[in-house]
């Protein structure tokens, strides 16, 4: 933050340094904070990223479970995450993913998944983020847990989940238009000032 002061009005002007808006509007969106640190505004940063990030940390937790695989003995738990993710398919339009995308780190494995889905063989990029497995996929992902499967395991907690990482999503994106845009300053002359000061003082002793 600097700061100039005019001779003419004596107008104090604050002018906050952004460094490249865009790359730190980028940073804020993949991880939540990342965009305030690059623009050494740790206040900020500490803000934003302890406040989405619990939010993040703490959805995606209520939103898993373990698992055995399907035909298998029990003794090979799968790891699944069912609260984020990309789906646009008939009978399964996930609405909630358009405030979740504004959080990069769970958009991007995210929409990875939708790209190329997989049955569930154990691996992170057929588990975390996956989407469930419809009716028409039974032969092709029958690992794969479908939209009944989740609820019956996590009940409640898949709510409550979706709602944690709805609302990290649209916090970030304040955080987002906060790096790029920066803060809104209102600028104030002295005189100005200095005639609100007259101006009180008048109406007390009226």
């Amino acid at each position: 933050m600097t700061q100039k002061r005019t001779a003419k009005n004596q107008r104090v002007e604050q002018t906050l340094v952004l460094r490249n808006p865009a790359v730190a509007a980028i940073l804020a969106w993949l991880l939540p904070g990342a965009g305030h640190l690059y623009q050494r505004r740790y206040f900020k940063a500490a803000i934003y990223g302890i406040s989405i990030w619990t939010l993040v940390v703490a959805g995606l937790a209520m939103g898993s479970y373990r698992a055995p695989l399907a035909g298998s003995d029990g003794s090979e738990p799968i790891f699944f995450a069912r609260t984020v993710y990309c789906s646009w398919r008939p009978g399964d339009r996930r609405l909630a993913f358009v405030p979740q995308a504004c959080v990069g780190v769970m958009a991007i494995p995210a929409l990875m998944q939708a790209r190329t889905p997989r049955d569930a063989d154990g691996s992170f990029w057929s588990a975390a983020f996956a989407s469930p497995r419809m009716p028409s996929e039974s032969s092709t992902r029958p690992n794969q847990p479908s939209s009944n499967d989740v609820a019956a395991y996590l009940h409640s907690w898949l709510d409550l989940s979706v709602l944690y990482t709805i609302t990290a999503g649209l916090l970030n994106l304040l955080a987002i238009f906060d790096a790029f845009a920066g803060p809104t300053i209102v600028r104030e002359s002295e005189e100005e000032k200095e005639k609100q000061k007259d101006a009180k003082g008048a109406a007390v002793a009226a």
